[in-house]
């Protein structure tokens, strides 16, 4: 083996190593956040979970601030979000478009409500988290005007509804405080919620 192949050889198992270890600190910052709330939880607790040094969070994941940006991108960016877009924008009708939509909002909030509840949580005390929020907010909604824009392309939208503001309403019922309102303050269980609020929608968005 050459010299350059050790080096690179080297460089690729380095860098498996920091990203294996870069999950492990993730993976631990969402189960203490989750447990403990992200004020009450520190960066040497995170540490201890991961089995890593402080200084190995904050140099592999940016301490506290950087671990919230993360988790809030893995909720807002992951792959189910854009299956969600597309099997909605494949839809034939506005209600088979919401119908889909709504088992997405379903199958994101069983893959990541925790993350969506730190966030949440966090914003109450956190400017940091607050702008988290806001980024997050923003991401839902624009993914939402693509589905209502579709919507009404097909003429089904709502006479006098601007795509925009059938985009807020949908964000209105079917964000996750909602869903878990419905859901469980209200006992009513998933499929429950699941079927009130997209009524709820369909009525509000759809010509009747």
């Amino acid at each position: 083996m050459s010299e350059q192949t050790e080096q690179a050889t080297t460089r690729n198992r380095r860098d498996e190593y920091a990203e294996m270890t870069r999950r492990g600190v993730v993976a631990a910052a969402r189960k203490l956040f989750a447990d403990h709330g992200y004020e009450r939880t520190t960066v040497a607790m995170i540490a201890r979970e991961a089995r890593v040094s402080p200084a190995t969070v904050y140099a592999q994941c940016g301490g506290k601030e950087g671990l919230l940006g993360t988790l809030m991108d893995m909720w807002t960016t992951s792959p189910t979000v854009g299956r969600i877009i597309g099997n909605a924008e494949r839809g034939r009708t506005g209600r088979d478009k919401l119908r889909i939509l709504a088992e997405g909002y379903v199958a994101h909030a069983a893959e990541a409500g925790d993350i969506m509840r730190i966030v949440e949580r966090a914003a109450a005390s956190s400017p940091q988290a607050q702008e988290f929020m806001r980024i997050a907010d923003g991401r839902h909604t624009e993914a939402l005007e693509i589905i209502t824009q579709g919507i009404a392309d097909i003429g089904e939208l709502a006479d006098g509804l601007s795509v925009t503001d059938a985009a807020r309403i949908i964000f209105f019922h079917f964000r996750n405080p909602q869903l878990v309102l419905a859901s469980e303050t209200f006992g009513w269980g998933i499929d429950r919620a699941q079927r009130w609020l997209l009524e709820r929608v369909e009525s509000a968005i759809l010509e009747p």
